[in-house]
Order: structure tokens, then sequence, then C-alpha cells
């Protein structure tokens, strides 16, 4: 049913705004005194327009409203009187104050090419209808070769990758220059399409299998082979590099860092203690300063070793100075930065994190304050899981993301608590010998590349 979810977040939303007792607390338009179509069978559906003198459905699209519009509820804060009913854009929707219509958010509507409609924060734009949704037309950032901007997150992602798909879907470009998530077994995408579930999906991903250890190749099967650097030796399975995989707690699968060995082809992915986790004597990795597998009021400083939890209640841990700082106070950090918490830490999964980190103050009431001086903020990509942010753009470990042909993204250790990553040979390739003549630096495939392979499998 169409807008059923709306419906239903509506009617909670009446119920949870009522200090009455009872169990269900009926929407203000189902009061006949207020709305005269109450009182007929299915009333609770229906709205009194009071301009015609009839009943209407609730969230019906155009007549008795205009045609991009529909008839909803009388917001908070109208101004509406004797009505419970007025004309409103849809969800998802905003109306544009030159063509006076509704467009869809995020899409070309009403804008030149190249441009998308957005929402208006704070519109300036006089209204009969207060709280009313408007937009206007904004520019879609530059992003390098090979990255699509993503409109509703101000963020580039690598074209052809899920980014912030829903599954089944890779971002790509429509016909008026807009990113879309979109899957098709024709032009570029046919090259990720599955038939089976008329799906798409990146190759080397668990994509559409529905087998363990099996992974979505580039012939474009799900399968697996021990030629793959995914291959897991113990386990006889293929898995993602870079997700848990075939792990212990607190292990990610991933290719180690052997570049000085001469066979780059051999190299496997391996079950490595995550970014700022420590291996326990249970072989499961753990995140340093919290409990981790320590006693109860203690928290984890180095493998194998918990010390009791030297700060007072809203102070935090700074290890360098081994000792505790203030939550908001500027201990130990710079000039405009404040101590706030390690927010790269899920307790949900880690635990409470007793670090405290230096960040912009506005960090601390979750704002989006931008940072002065020589703060440096964190990075917008540490919300989503296996990204890195490079010249304020976002990019997937291990895909090619900005680096050179055969070479992709990889994690890499710096001395701070800043995530890094650096272009490397993709497993199997090999550096060129020198640039291209466009001064391009990259890795040349094997004689036999992974897609070979990939393809020859279900011969052997």
């Amino acid at each position: 049913m169409r807008h059923a979810s709306v419906w239903v977040c509506i009617l909670t939303f009446y119920n949870l705004q009522s200090s009455s007792l009872a169990a269900i607390v009926p929407p203000p338009w189902s009061d006949p005194n207020k709305n005269p179509c109450a009182s007929q069978p299915g009333g609770w559906q229906l709205l009194y327009w009071p301009p015609l003198k009839k009943c209407f459905k609730i969230f019906q699209l155009g007549y008795p409203c205009p045609e991009t519009m529909e008839l909803s509820p009388v917001g908070v804060g109208s101004t509406s009187t004797g009505s419970t009913a007025e004309c409103r854009c849809p969800p998802g929707t905003a109306q544009s104050p030159l063509t006076k219509r509704c467009h869809l958010l995020f899409e070309r509507g009403p804008c030149e090419f190249g441009q998308f409609f957005a929402p208006i924060a704070d519109s300036d734009v006089k209204s009969a209808i207060p709280k009313q949704r408007w937009g206007t037309c904004k520019s879609a950032e530059i992003c390098e070769s090979g990255m699509v901007y993503w409109p509703q997150d101000n963020k580039c992602y690598q074209m052809h990758t899920k980014g912030p798909c829903t599954k089944g879907k890779l971002m790509s470009l429509d016909n008026d220059g807009i990113a879309k998530c979109k899957c098709e077994n024709e032009g570029e995408l046919s090259n990720y399409f599955y038939e089976e579930t008329e799906t798409c999906h990146e190759f080397f991903t668990k994509g559409p299998c529905l087998r363990t250890g099996e992974l979505f190749l580039p012939s474009k099967k799900c399968a697996c082979h021990q030629r793959l650097p995914h291959f897991h030796n113990e386990s006889n399975q293929c898995y993602e590099i870079g997700t848990i995989g075939p792990c212990p707690i607190g292990h990610t699968f991933i290719i180690a860092d052997k570049r000085g060995q001469q066979e780059v082809s051999l190299m496997k992915a391996e079950c490595r203690c995550k970014e700022n986790y420590v291996l326990w004597a249970n072989g499961y990795c753990y995140k340093l300063y919290t409990q981790g597998p320590c006693e109860t009021g203690s928290f984890l400083i180095d493998a194998n070793v918990c010390i009791p939890n030297p700060c007072e209640k809203g102070r935090l841990y700074f290890p360098k100075e081994k000792t505790c700082y203030r939550i908001g106070s500027q201990g130990p950090c710079s000039l405009h930065q404040v101590v706030i918490f390690d927010f790269t830490t899920r307790p949900s999964l880690d635990g409470i994190s007793y670090n405290g980190i230096c960040g912009c103050s506005g960090v601390i009431h979750n704002l989006d304050q931008s940072c002065t001086d020589d703060e440096v903020p964190k990075s917008a990509c540490d919300s989503t899981p296996d990204m890195i942010e490079i010249n304020k753009q976002c990019y997937k470990l291990y895909t090619r993301g900005l680096c050179g042909p055969g070479q992709w993204l990889e994690p890499k250790k710096t001395s701070s608590n800043l995530r890094a990553a650096t272009c490397v040979c993709r497993p199997g390739y090999t550096p060129y010998e020198a640039p291209l003549q466009n001064g391009v630096i990259g890795c040349q495939p094997p004689a036999v590349g992974l897609a070979s392979r990939c393809n020859s499998m279900d011969r052997l």
C-alpha cells in the first residue's frame, strides 16, 4: 500500500505524543467535530476538504490538490484552521519556487544538465503552507577520474562499486549526468550483471552468492579457486578481502605486507588483528583501551596487559601522556581542539572505549562544526566500513580508487590515529618498468590474469 510506512509513522507519532494512559490514541482527524469524514465507514482513512465539502482518501495524489501534491493531515505548526487536511509534496520530493511543482530530490528535475534538485534547509521562500519542503538546483561536485558524486552525502565514490547503493545495484551515471544506483544488462554495467538474480555486483565480493566460501568472479559466476588471493587454505573456501571472513573475533581477512617477496602472485590473504586491536591469549583480538578480556574496572593497553582504569568519571585516558583529561577540556590538544571520545570505537561490538582523542569541539554535541586553524577533523568516511578519505573524497579499500592500472588501495599504518591507504600492485601484478607516455604509473597483469583464471575454473 502506498505510503503505508508513512501512515504507520504518523499514527505512532500521535500515540507517543499523548500523555494518556490509553493503549491507542486516535489521531486528530478521527474527531468528527474536526473531520466530518471520520463518521463514515473507514473514516480514519478519509480527510475532509472544505473548499469542495467532500471527503478524499488520505495521501491521495493530485485532485483535489495540484497535480504533484498529495492530501495530507495538517502538520504541527500549520496555520490551517477548521480543517484537518492540506496539500503537501510527497515524501522524497520538494517544491520548486520556479515551477511550483513537486520534484524528486537528488534527481535532475527542473534543473539544467549536470545539476540536481536538492532540499533547502532554511528556506526564505514565502509559502502559504508552513513547513512546506522547498528545493533548489545545485551543481554536482567535480570528482576525480573514475569517480562519481553522490549528492545525498556529498561524497565521491568509485564508479561501478556498491558505494551507498542497496545490494544488487552499483554506482553509475544516468543520462542527465546525475549519479544513480543502477543495474542493467547492457552497456558497462552488463559486465557486472548476474543473470540468475538480475542484479549487479562487484567482482571478488560475496555479491549474489548464497553458498559459503564462494565469491562473484569476473566469469560472472559464483565460485572459488585456490589460486585466488581470497582463498583460505584451512577451510578451502574464498572470502572477501577486508572482511572478517573465516577469522576469529577482532580479526580482518587481509593481504599481509609482503612486497619484498619475489613471487607476488603467491600473495594470500590471512587473518590479522584489526587496526588498533591486539591479540589475546584466547586467539581473539580486542580494541585497545576497552575492557576486552580484562576484569571489570580495567582496560587493555597492550597485548595481554590490562590496567585498572585510572580515570575518574567524565575523563578519558591519553596513552602518550599516561594520564586522564576531562571531556571537553583542551587537555593535551592543540589550540581550538578539545578532548573527545574515540568515536571509531563501536560500543556494541568493542565495548566502551576509555581512549581520548583530540578533535573539533562540535563533535562533542554531534554538530556539523568546521575545525579551525590546525584542527584535523575526523574523516567522514570513517562511518562507512572499508572506506578511506583521500583528498576529501571517499574510496573503498581493495579497489582501484585513485590508483593506476593494475593497482588497488591497501590500508597503511601510520604513527597517528588517522587512517591512511597506499596504492600497491594487485596480487599477481608487477609494476611497470617505466611510466606510460602520459605519465601514468601502474602495474601490469601476469601472463594469465585473474579474469582468465576465473573464466577457466569450470574446466578445471
